[in-house]
This record gives C-alpha cells, structure tokens and sequence, in this order.
C-alpha cells in the first residue's frame, strides 16, 4: 500500500514526536565582519567576538538525533568526521547551513587543557578576575588536576565551580598554571553541508541535517551570546 506524501510526512512527524529528544535551535546568520579585507579585522569584531557568525531566535524544536556514522554512505563520500551527528526535525522546521543546535541533554565532551588566565590576556570580556573560559556550558564536573601533576586533582565546590562557561576558582593556582578540566555539558553543534530535504513525489517529507560540533567548524570561542537559562526557554 503506497502512501501519499502528506501521509508519509505526517508519519515522520510522529516519529519525531514520539521518538524525538528537545533541542536549542538558533538561526545563524553571517556577520557583517566577514567582508572585511583582512582576517585582524574580523578576529576584532566585537559584535561575532571573531566567529564569523551571529544566532538569534533561540526556540525549542523537537527532532531524531543519531550519530551519522550509521549512514554509510555519506561515510563513503567523505563528508564526515568522528563524532558528526544526524537531525531529523519536525518536517515543519527550515534548518540552514549555520544554524545553532544545542543538545538539552547533557554530555562528555573533550577534555579541555586550559591556561590560568589565559581568557583575560586574550581578551575575552565577560570574565571575572577569578574566572577562566570553558568551551561549553557545563552541566556536571568530572575531574581537574594540574596538567603536569595528574595526581593533584582539584575538588569541585573546594577549589573551584563550574557556572555555565565559567570555571570559578575559590583557590586559584597561580597565573600561567596549566590544568586539566573534565566535564559534561550542554553541547553546541552546527549545521553544514546544507540540510538535505527528503522528496517524494514532489512533496517535502522533511530535513536530514549534519551536524559538527561548533568548535570544529572553524569558529573561535565567543565571550557572548551564552544560552543562559536554555532549558527554561518556552517551547
């Protein structure tokens, strides 16, 4: 039995409904910065903190995501990297190439080598005497310890908090002290490749969207636009 298009779609959409986990969708949007003629120039922007790209328009969306790896054959055609992910949204939604999507869910992600004060002398803004920078939004610390001290592990609530991406030392080692940092988070993810739309019979059964974690997709870190009180945003 041969199902129409708007049938099939809605299918889908229960799948997602049923299946689906919520996500942070952001629209992205190139800055302005990038038509300038020299990179100095928009490594300064202050208004992308030198990402290239601004995201606006913070809203839940529901959707299917897997890792991509299980699709062979875009492993085959080259276009991945350990650790891509597939979305599947609610064929309702209009993803593009550079939108934000951040996981509501929390999970590990790389260890972080970082350099006591290191965020301050590269002139991110936002941050505290007592603070250094993390990558993403931490959810739950796991470990620190000093870089060439494995064995001198700091305590969380003792030595230092983590606050969204914020590390907060109450004891901070000295300036210049390399460290190790572990942890879970709220994960930011891109996407690229332009979403692909699945068609049948000239009807729209929704999006397959690749995405790479936002700190490979050439983008430095930036000091704003943090997704404070993400999983309070309405949906």
């Amino acid at each position: 039995m041969a199902f129409r298009p708007e049938e099939l779609r809605g299918r889908l959409d229960e799948a997602v409904r049923t299946y689906g986990d919520w996500v942070l969708w952001e629209q992205g949007a190139p800055c302005a910065c990038r038509a300038a003629s020299t990179l100095r120039m928009t490594a300064g922007c202050r208004k992308c903190d030198g990402e290239g790209f601004l995201w606006s328009g913070a809203r839940k969306l529901k959707g299917i995501v897997m890792s991509a790896q299980l699709d062979r054959r875009l492993s085959s055609m080259g276009w991945l990297t350990p650790g891509d992910l597939t979305f599947l949204p609610d064929s309702h939604a209009r993803i593009h190439d550079f939108d934000r999507i951040t996981l509501l869910a929390p999970l590990p992600v790389e260890p972080e080598v970082l350099t006591r004060g290191q965020g301050a002398r590269d002139g991110i803004t936002g941050l505290a005497a007592n603070e250094d920078r993390l990558a993403y939004r931490a959810a739950r610390p796991i470990d620190c310890f000093l870089h060439d001290r494995s064995d001198a592990h700091l305590i969380h609530g003792d030595t230092y908090v983590l606050d969204g991406k914020h590390l907060q030392w109450l004891r901070a080692p000295p300036d210049g002290t390399v460290f190790v940092v572990i942890y879970e988070a709220l994960t930011e993810w891109v996407a690229f490749s332009t979403p692909m739309e699945t068609i049948d019979r000239g009807g729209s059964l929704g999006q397959r969207v690749l995405l790479r974690k936002r700190h490979l997709v050439n983008l430095a870190e930036s000091s704003r636009g943090d997704l404070a009180e993400a999983c309070r945003i309405p949906g």
